[in-house]
């Protein structure tokens, strides 16, 4: 496996989606979106997605760890932080 090969492919898919990203948070901004109702809109996209993808198992499978690692990055950002930091005002 060529191990080269998938950041550059993850690189080229950030590229792609970005001006999706950047327009839909535009929208949110323009319709006074607060972070936890952006928060639900991507908990019902994702839940959304997953059934679109149930006779896919192995695509499903690729989202659920893609999200798993999100996470798992964020909080362990989260902990190595100062202690001093205050938590996240979205939470």
């Amino acid at each position: 496996m060529d191990t080269e090969a998938i950041p550059v492919a993850e690189a080229e898919l950030a590229e792609k989606v970005r001006p999706l990203v950047n327009d839909i948070l535009a929208r949110f901004n323009e319709a006074n979106i607060t972070p936890q109702e952006a928060g639900v809109v991507v908990v019902a996209l994702l839940h959304r997605l997953l059934q679109v993808l149930h006779d896919t198992p192995e695509a499903q499978r690729q989202v659920a760890l893609s999200v798993l690692s999100l996470i798992n990055e964020h909080l362990q950002g989260a902990f190595m932080e100062a202690p001093e930091t205050p938590p996240c005002s979205c939470c």
